[in-house]
């Protein structure tokens, strides 16, 4: 892409103008920090998941589902 052009940030409810090179390093950072968390939250998420099932087979409990009308 091209480096000099002009873009539009928005920046604690105010848009302002810089380069493409001044934002893409800083979207890149975000993008990877987005990544991890949503990696971290379905590896959370798995553990719970896991953790329940093993509440379940514990106490044998038996999910029971209403007929759908």
């Amino acid at each position: 892409s091209e480096p000099d052009r002009k873009c539009f940030r928005l920046i604690g409810g105010v848009l302002v103008e810089r380069t493409v090179k001044d934002v893409v390093p800083t979207l890149q950072t975000n993008r990877d920090g987005i990544r991890t968390t949503v990696a971290t939250l379905a590896e959370q998420y798995k553990a719970k998941e896991e953790d329940f099932e093993a509440f379940k087979r514990d106490y044998k409990i038996r999910v029971v589902r209403a007929p759908e009308s």
